[in-house]
C-alpha cells in the first residue's frame, strides 16, 4: 500500500470521527425528557442536564395535598432526569466505541 493512500486513510477515519463527534454533541444538547406522572396530573420536562425546564399542573390538582403534590412532582423529574441520564450515557457510549474501534 503507498503512503499516498495511507494518508487518505488516515484522513477519511479522522474525518469520520470528526463528524461522529459533532453528532454526539449535538445530540448532547438536544437531550431532553418529558414525563407525566402516572396520575396525570404532573408533567415535567428536563433540559439536557437534567434540570427542570418545564411543569405542567392539571386543574385537576386542586384536591391533592401539597406534600402530595411536591411528591408528585420531584419523582416525576427524577424519572426525567434519570431518561435524560440514560440517553447521554448511550450517546457517550457510542462515541467511545466510534474511538476504540
Amino acid at each position: 500500500m503507498n503512503s499516498g493512500h495511507q494518508m487518505d486513510l488516515v484522513v477519511e477515519r479522522a474525518t469520520g470521527l470528526a463528524n461522529r463527534l459533532e453528532d454526539a454533541l449535538h445530540d448532547l444538547t438536544r437531550a431532553r425528557a418529558r414525563v407525566t406522572h402516572e396520575s396525570g396530573l404532573v408533567s415535567v420536562e428536563v433540559d439536557e442536564n437534567g434540570g427542570m425546564s418545564g411543569l405542567w399542573i392539571t386543574e385537576s390538582i386542586a384536591h391533592v395535598d401539597s406534600r402530595e403534590l411536591a411528591a408528585m412532582i420531584t419523582a416525576t423529574a427524577a424519572r426525567a432526569a434519570q431518561m435524560v441520564a440514560d440517553r447521554r450515557e448511550r450517546i457517550l457510549a457510542s462515541l467511545q466505541a466510534a474511538f476504540t474501534d
